[in-house]
């Protein structure tokens, strides 16, 4: 990828992953046997073998040594704070811009630029320093570029580790300087900014919960290429080449949030289309013969053939919990609270090409129980019904939301949820977008700014395509704007119906609807008149 003047900015990997996982093994592997010029930064000099923090370009292993050392394969740089995403931006990208430099004056790019988190780095928080550099103009963005995010996972403590109750703190053989973070939800996080999740050590599994791992990181992140591999020997070309592919490093959580719901959505419409095709069989089967009928000479697969392409351009935009900010934006140049919006495109692709499948069977995560669907109302949850009658009944020993409660005993239908997320609607609070998180034994809600309906247009985006992408999560036929209850769901042997039930108990009702419209009558969003005008077209 090329700058404005047509230099050609090198791409950045970052590599993620709990200590342990193989991240270090993976890289040694990487640079011992790639024909790439690879350029490095590390967090931890030690664990890499490296014996000084000096950036040297040595080809081989020193006199007296059998094997080269990470330093010794490539040009390697340590961060001093020992942790990306805890460091101060200007530390970690002045270790990048000492790389340009010695490359400059070498006169030999670099490939690609490895970054090397800390076992508990949050990923998130490193590709918001790379997105703040560019709203901000840092010259070095004119160098490089954030290209791909890749996770490495430890295929044999998984499950383990995302059952797990512990906070980061307690557990430092994943990485010192955790803090009280919950170990599942920094595992969750690193495998959905994921372009690329690698399941090393898969010589310690057997196949059968291998392809149920795989199944479950498919479900959390179905825009992610899922890689598997034995000490780290993974295909060097397809991770670190010209040839990698970004779906997710660019976007930002409510671009996540997008892609699990189109990806949701995707295979309930597969799965509805494959009951309607074994449906149609089973009448046929019931109907006739198939000896002898030419209508009949075809595989019966109940499934889908040919090639389905599915491409998405959408927008996002990223709500902070101080108001929100706008990356980039002409429309933002203005005084009072500070907007970041970061203006980008989303791809989702889902192909299907000339793919059988068994009867009854859609997707690897079918075969294994784990489904999803998105619960979509527009109608606010009554705040107090809400903890009552679902937060209280999250499978969850760690939940904010009311208060780090035990969750209350007995059965519930949403207690086979394994991970839920996406956008709510609270009744007692009409400007504020929150943001629903479960995932295994942690749960909690966050204020993620305003809805777009309760900014003012001027405050939106000026490109014409990025508005009609805001209008799209607005009600046609409402006068609440984007506010909606928005929730991905994710989960083994859900009962879809009886968790929908739940969640609609806690709904306003029609006499409270009235009372909450009388209530903020009072207090109007300001006006819209792209959102006006699109409503009178649709009329």
């Amino acid at each position: 990828m090329a700058d404005k003047g047509g230099q050609e900015r090198v791409p950045v990997t970052m590599l993620s992953g709990f200590l342990g996982a193989g991240k270090t093994t993976l890289l040694r592997y990487v640079l011992q046997h790639s024909d790439l010029k690879i350029g490095c930064i590390v967090n931890d000099v030690a664990s890499v073998n490296i014996d000084a923090k000096l950036i040297r370009g040595a080809a081989g292993p020193k006199e007296g040594q059998t094997t080269a050392t990470t330093s010794d394969l490539t040009d390697t740089i340590e961060l001093a704070n020992g942790c990306a995403c805890c460091s101060i931006a200007d530390e970690l990208f002045d270790s990048f811009a000492n790389l340009i430099q010695l490359s400059d004056k070498r006169g030999v790019p670099y490939d690609r630029i490895i970054l090397e988190n800390s076992g508990v780095a949050e990923p998130q928080n490193i590709r918001d320093q790379f997105n703040d550099a560019i709203a901000d103009g840092h010259p070095l963005t004119k160098r490089i570029h954030l290209d791909t995010l890749v996770t490495v996972v430890d295929s044999h403590t998984f499950i383990q580790d995302y059952s797990s109750r512990s906070s980061l703190a307690a557990r430092p053989d994943l990485g010192e300087g955790g803090g009280l973070r919950p170990v599942v939800d920094l595992l969750v996080e690193q495998i959905e900014v994921a372009d690329y999740v690698v399941l090393n050590k898969v010589d310690m599994m057997n196949e059968a919960t291998m392809a149920s791992l795989e199944a479950i990181i498919a479900s959390l992140n179905p825009l992610a290429k899922v890689v598997q591999c034995s000490q780290g020997e993974v295909p060097i070309h397809q991770l670190f080449g010209k040839q990698a592919q970004a779906l997710v490093s660019k976007l930002n959580i409510e671009g996540q949030h997008r892609g699990a719901v189109a990806a949701a959505k995707t295979l309930e419409a597969e799965e509805q289309q494959a009951a309607a095709g074994e449906e149609a069989h089973t009448h046929a089967e019931e109907g006739h013969s198939h000896e002898g009928c030419a209508a009949c000479e075809h595989e019966h697969s109940g499934g889908t053939e040919g090639h389905q392409h599915k491409h998405e351009h959408k927008h996002e935009h990223s709500h902070g919990k101080d108001g929100h900010k706008h990356d980039d934006c002409a429309a933002c140049d203005h005084e009072g609270h500070e907007h970041k919006h970061e203006h980008k495109h989303e791809h989702a692709h889902g192909h299907t090409h000339g793919r059988k499948r068994e009867r009854q069977e859609t997707t690897a995560a079918a075969r294994f129980g784990i489904k999803s669907f998105v619960y979509a109302r527009r109608r606010p949850f009554h705040p107090q019904r809400l903890k009552d009658l679902v937060l209280r009944w999250m499978p969850v020993s760690h939940n904010k939301a009311i208060g780090n409660a035990a969750p209350e005993q007995g059965n519930s239908p949403i207690k086979t949820v394994l991970r839920s997320k996406g956008f709510m609607w609270i009744a007692n609070s009409h400007t504020t977008a929150f943001y629903w998180s479960h995932a295994g034994q942690h749960f909690e809600i966050r204020d993620e700014g305003e809805w777009w309906v309760a900014v003012p247009e001027s405050d939106w985006p000026e490109a014409e395509a990025q508005r009609r992408v805001v209008l799209a999560d607005f009600d046609a036929a409402g006068d609440y704007g984007d506010r909606r209850q928005e929730i991905v769901f994710i989960g083994a042997s859900m009962d879809r119906p009886a968790i929908e039930l739940q969640l609609d108990s806690a709904l306003l009702s029609d006499t409270e609807m009235e009372q909450y419209r009388s209530n903020y009558a009072k207090h109007p969003d300001p006006p819209h008149p792209a959102r006006d005008a699109a409503q009178q077209q649709q009329h």
